[in-house]
């Protein structure tokens, strides 16, 4: 697993930008036992934001974690 804790970091982002309830994760399982392939997607205020698939969940997720966070952090830059 990752040793950058982007959950965490994800989480300490919205804590201080508008609360974590705007987050909801959707993860699921597909595949044989043997070959199981986790989905892992993120949706921020209900706007999709990552959508991950690997063979470990908690791998997953936090790769999903940190592509939203990137995300997030983009949506700040950006000019209206």
């Amino acid at each position: 697993m990752s040793d950058q804790h982007w959950r965490m970091q994800l989480n300490n982002y919205l804590q201080s930008n508008g609360g974590t309830r705007m987050l909801q994760w959707e993860v699921y399982s597909t595949g044989p036992p043997h070959q199981i392939q986790w989905t892992a997607i993120t949706y921020v205020r209900g706007v999709e934001y990552a959508r991950c698939v690997g063979t470990r969940q908690g791998v997953t997720m936090e790769n999903a974690a940190k592509q939203t966070l990137d995300a997030l952090y983009a949506d700040r830059r950006r000019p209206y």
